[in-house]
């Protein structure tokens, strides 16, 4: 059944739920963090997708104090949570509610900006396959020369068919040939369990 992102009470119910059914994700999140090239104290720029309420953007400013990160979401909902959460970072976040399933998401950014990683969790298995493809050459135009991008999201078996129209997950395998192709380097699945992965890639060019 399709998700109601936009009903208060659906994603207050999600934000509560969330880490309680998956104890493992923190440690999965510490991970992704962690193939950010980049010094610790680095004023880094960071554009989180599908930021939801804050569990990415959290552990990088965490890892990373002085970053400033983007956090976009389509849930406007989900946002207020993640400003709840984050508050104590205020002055280092911007906010967008904007869905990266349309192009169109790309004008709602901060003009101009490049970032030096690009991160996500479990949000773009939310679209369908074709437009994984052009969402990952997006990404690579966002990142600076030897940005990162790091996707931790829920995947399918090569076997496996297409769960539904609503969460159609692609599989490790795909994913990684379509970064190679729109050009990433480094391109690699860093871990894979059950139905879960962290994959991702690299920006040509010095950090």
């Amino acid at each position: 059944m399709p998700h109601e992102w936009d009903s208060p009470e659906y994603v207050r119910k999600w934000v509560e739920d969330g880490d309680k059914t998956d104890p493992e994700r923190a440690e999965q999140i510490t991970a992704l963090v962690g193939l950010i090239r980049c010094s610790a104290e680095k004023p880094i720029e960071v554009l989180d997708l599908g930021a939801g309420y804050g569990i990415v953007t959290r552990e990088i400013l965490t890892a990373y104090p002085n970053a400033q990160v983007v956090c976009l979401d389509g849930s406007g909902e989900m946002l207020k949570h993640g400003q709840a959460r984050l508050a104590d970072w205020s002055n280092q976040l911007y906010f967008v509610v904007s869905n990266f399933d349309s192009p169109d998401w790309l004008a709602t950014l901060p003009t101009d900006r490049q970032f030096d990683a690009v991160v996500s969790s479990r949000a773009i298995h939310h679209v369908v396959d074709e437009r994984k493809q052009a969402l990952y050459a997006e990404i690579l135009q966002l990142l600076k020369p030897g940005g990162c991008f790091a996707n931790h999201d829920l995947v399918r078996k090569p076997d496996d068919p297409i769960r539904d129209s609503h969460d159609p997950f692609g599989t490790v395998e795909d994913q990684v040939v379509w970064l190679k192709n729109v050009g990433f380097v480094d391109v690699e699945c860093f871990w894979q369990t059950e139905g879960r992965a962290l994959f991702g890639g690299y920006k040509s060019g010095l950090t």
